[in-house]
């Protein structure tokens, strides 16, 4: 039983929620079933001891001690506490959001024809939404919804002429789908971008052209802007604009954002630097470094105490590509324990063995990616990477023409990687088995050899369009003028 989910959901209520729940349980206007209330109970107590004793048949003699084993009677009143469990969680998010406690009790008193209750509610909630500190999708929602209920109440009942709330309804219906449409395209877009994924953008178009159109309409409307900013910067990647208008919105607007928003508003900003970076232009480097630095301060890096992985790497590649390597370490070692528990020792070692190869202690930096586990695509391809770079460095050539062969087979295979991405790695691969074949015989050319040897291999890399890690293959073939850009995902 230890392993059914309800325990295992149980397990994951923190300290407060999980007394929270034994209220609701308690409360018999939820729940009447005492050997529910009893089920409950007596988890939360196995639960706190060293050996939980949560076999099925214990259990059950503790629910019904007279009583011969009846596996199905325990599954069915496990199965009523799971029920339970779900509807306190969404009772626990309910309350997180006020407005929608108080558009319901409009909404029950308007489908009762309560209607002098319906009135004083009504306005109650529209002094609220007026208070609202952020506009938003509940905002946006909130106010059609008690548009369009007073505006059909006029309409029926006080005088058909009168339809300023139906008005207002179609209004903020548009801009509560606007700002739907603007915020899912953006976060779908940026999936595209990474993954091999295709999305029907549908409609996008239209609301981009509608908002061009009108845009002394949408201009005090933060939520709209900002998702309108983030998709020209997804779409129209080849000018600044876009990316200036978004560091506007964070020096200027950022307190005219909800937690929700503000996450994004700093996640797309980061995400155009990375593109920039990935792309070669070094000037973002340190840009990206200070906003990530911005983003610790403030906290909005951490949701509920928690650093996103990537970002944990982004910043540790950063840090090491600047040679800040003892900020980098501290980081490092300070938010461990902000990663998710699951992925920790991944994230912790992978960037631990990328601070150890960047200050050049390579044999630390092989022993750690051996304990780093291929848990994502991300994590193969970065590992193989940085084990490559490791073993040129090291000058292993027969390891190095290994791994290049096993990495090139991986990446034909694999169903994730975009036609795309798999064209850039496999030019890089073969880049590099060039340049790994020309050093191991540096030796054997003269100079002069040597050096046509290097620079027909720059000439290639430098002509072909889409290689990744490019910086790094010129910086090793000789070619002076590029410094080297760790990739940034």
């Amino acid at each position: 039983m230890e392993q059914s989910k309800i325990v295992q959901y149980l397990s994951n209520l923190d300290r407060k929620d999980l007394e929270k729940f034994v209220q609701f349980v308690a409360s018999p206007y939820f729940n009447q079933h005492e050997p529910t209330r009893n089920l409950l109970l007596l988890i939360i107590k196995e639960k706190s001891r060293k050996k939980p004793r949560l076999q099925k048949e214990f259990i059950f003699s503790k629910l019904y001690p007279n009583s011969v084993y009846d596996e199905q009677k325990l599954y069915n009143i496990m199965s009523n506490l799971k029920k339970l469990l779900n509807r306190f969680l969404a009772q626990l998010q309910f309350e997180m959001t006020p407005l929608q406690e108080e558009l319901h009790t409009v909404t029950w008193a308007y489908d009762k024809n309560h209607f002098s209750f319906f009135t004083n509610r009504a306005k109650h909630l529209g002094k609220q939404l007026e208070k609202a500190p952020y506009k938003n999708q509940d905002y946006y929602y909130s106010n059609y919804r008690l548009n369009s209920m007073m505006g059909y109440y006029r309409v029926q009942y006080i005088d058909r002429s009168k339809s300023n709330e139906l008005k207002s309804m179609l209004d903020y219906l548009d801009k509560y789908y606007i700002l739907e449409k603007l915020r899912n395209s953006c976060h779908l877009a940026a999936n595209r971008m990474l993954m091999n994924t295709q999305y029907n953008f549908s409609l996008l178009d239209n609301v981009l052209d509608y908002i061009e159109q009108n845009v002394a309409q949408f201009a005090s409307e933060p939520s709209i802007v900002l998702y309108y900013t983030i998709i020209n910067t997804l779409r129209k990647d080849e000018t600044e604009r876009h990316y200036q208008d978004l560091r506007k919105i964070l020096e200027e607007d950022y307190h005219l954002l909800n937690a929700s928003e503000q996450q994004d508003l700093y996640s797309f900003t980061y995400n155009y630097c990375i593109r920039k970076i990935n792309q070669g232009k070094n000037e973002y480097q340190q840009e990206l470094f200070e906003l990530y630095k911005q983003g610790l301060k403030s906290g909005i890096l951490l949701t509920q105490g928690v650093i996103n992985e990537w970002d944990y790497k982004n910043i540790t590649t950063l840090g090491c590509g600047l040679q800040e390597f003892e900020w980098t370490e501290s980081f490092i070692n300070t938010y461990k324990a902000h990663l998710p528990e699951h992925q920790r020792e991944n994230a912790y070692n992978y960037n631990l063995a990328n601070l150890f190869y960047n200050k050049k202690q390579f044999d630390k930096t092989i022993r750690t990616l051996n304990q780093v586990q291929f848990t994502d695509i991300k994590y193969h391809l970065n590992t193989t990477f940085l084990l490559l770079r490791t073993f040129y460095a090291k000058q292993d050539t027969e390891a190095l023409l290994s791994l290049i062969e096993t990495f090139r087979v991986y990446i034909i295979r694999n169903k994730k990687i975009t036609t795309e991405q798999k064209k850039g790695y496999t030019n890089f691969l073969r880049f590099a088995k060039r340049l790994v074949l020309i050093r191991h015989k540096e030796d054997v050319f003269s100079k002069s050899d040597l050096q046509s040897q290097l620079q027909k291999l720059i000439a290639h890399i430098r002509e072909t369009e889409n290689v990744i890690n490019r910086q790094w293959l010129l910086k090793e073939s000789g070619f002076e003028e590029v410094e080297e850009t760790q990739s940034i995902l």
